[in-house]
């Protein structure tokens, strides 16, 4: 920042010394001081929209973390009989990839609110793309958990990212719709990523499918190398332990974002307690197969992708904390609803069609909503929210097992519409949306 005396500063400017300006004309102007006026620090301060270019790189980055780690599902069966992992541990490999994520993610995220979000992103695209390519030179169990382990840490550093560079490149009136996409791109690798997995298979071996993954993250490396701008740290603060202690001290022990994450944890939890037990719901309830139950999963998931950009419009135009209230609201009523009509086919999918549409509307906005509680530790405040999400869904999901066990989907469902209308009154009583700006600073 330059330092200049009033007397020597141009009529124009010296007229605006101490005065607040519009942030929209990109120049920002500093108050007197003990060393003269400190006037001028002239700052890429727009806020026109990133194009969509950027966008799109953004969205596809969230799509291939989800692609990723959903890609073992269809391909557990071939992997055992080409590998030495017994079937019945084929879960693990998601579950070290999930918990890699949980653990680095927050880890990540600090680390990018001290450092440039592009180089985060790059260096993580970087880890994922060489990590996923060789889970499928893997031969042996060790080596596949081990590979999909620095898959997780990759995924960690760049969803992180992602979110962190929309929340800083779109002003919260307009941050909505760009989550929205974001989130429905994510949402989409379960409905195209799944079946398309299957189908790469299929065509050539279990190895392929991570082997496309990893072309197209390195692809994705190169063009957010060459594309993105930089995303300079608002955080300025060495990178050791104990600032990134304080940093995460800093941001728990705000009460909006404590609440949030348990909000977090619980509305994603209450998704997975239900949705990982759909196939024995409609296996037990209707008899159908594993293709039907996909085909129905496929239109759902649909649903959620367009639900969440639908979601993201709503809470751009209305309140995002509204949305995110009505939708979970929604998302109770509906899971609750599936657990009982067990007896009509049609209608258990509409209602789960439903559920999954109304999911999707409040995953954007509840995004939205969060990534402004705390502008300075953005990185750290939604790697903490991906971290609750996937510490909710295991939760969940194993006490969902449970009871499945003991007693039936009726309770399944009493539980995850439970643990969503929890998320309305920690919503409504301690997550308090910031007011509408004019502008992103």
């Amino acid at each position: 920042m330059k330092t200049a005396n009033k007397s020597s500063l141009p009529n124009w400017k010296a007229a605006f010394i101490g005065k607040n300006l519009d942030p929209n004309i990109g120049v920002r102007v500093y108050s007197e001081g003990s060393i003269g006026f400190n006037f001028l620090e002239v700052e890429s301060m727009s806020t026109n929209r990133p194009s969509k270019t950027i966008l799109s790189i953004l969205a596809f980055c969230s799509f291939l973390v989800g692609f990723d780690s959903m890609v073992t599902v269809p391909l557990l069966p071939e992997i055992s009989r080409n590998t030495d992992m017994p079937l019945k541990l084929g879960g693990l490999l998601y579950a070290s990839y999930a918990i890699a994520y949980a653990v680095s993610a927050p880890i990540m995220g600090a680390v990018s609110d001290r450092w440039d979000r592009k180089k985060m992103l790059c260096l993580g695209l970087l880890v994922f793309s060489i990590a996923t390519a060789l889970v499928g030179f893997s031969k042996t169990f060790v080596t596949l958990i081990l590979f999909r382990v620095l898959s997780g840490i990759g995924a960690g550093m760049i969803e992180p990212s992602v979110y962190s560079i929309v929340g800083d490149s779109y002003s919260y009136e307009q941050r909505g719709k760009a989550m929205g996409i974001v989130t429905a791109a994510l949402i989409s690798s379960a409905v195209i990523g799944v079946p398309l997995a299957g189908y790469i298979a299929e065509l050539g071996s279990w190895s392929w499918s991570f082997w496309v993954i990893a072309i197209l993250s390195f692809i994705t490396f190169f063009l957010a190398k060459k594309i993105l701008p930089s995303y300079s740290a608002k955080t300025e603060s060495k990178e050791t332990f104990q600032s990134l202690s304080k940093q995460f001290h800093f941001v728990l022990s705000n009460s909006a974002v404590f609440l949030s994450l348990l909000a977090s944890l619980l509305y994603f939890g209450g998704l997975q307690g239900m949705f990982v037990l759909i196939g024995v719901y409609y296996y037990t309830f209707f008899d159908l197969t594993a293709g039907q139950t996909g085909m129905i999963l496929m239109i759902a998931g649909i649903g959620s992708v367009v639900g969440s950009i639908l979601g993201g419009e709503a809470s751009d135009r209305w309140s995002k904390k509204t949305v995110f209230v009505l939708a979970s609201l929604l998302v109770s009523v509906s899971v609750l609803s599936l657990s009982l009509f067990t007896q009509i086919l049609w209608l258990a999918i509409t209602i789960h069609i439903l559920w999954a549409t109304f999911f999707g509307v409040g995953q954007s906005a509840f995004t939205a909503l969060i990534s402004e509680l705390n502008p300075d530790a953005r990185g750290t405040v939604v790697s903490l929210n991906s971290s609750a999400m996937y510490i909710g869904s295991s939760l969940l999901s194993t006490i969902a097992a449970i009871l499945l066990t003991q007693n039936g989907f009726f309770e399944i469902g009493m539980m995850c519409a439970a643990a969503t209308i929890s998320v309305i009154f920690i919503t409504i009583v301690g997550v308090r949306e910031v007011q509408a700006k004019s502008s992103q600073t």
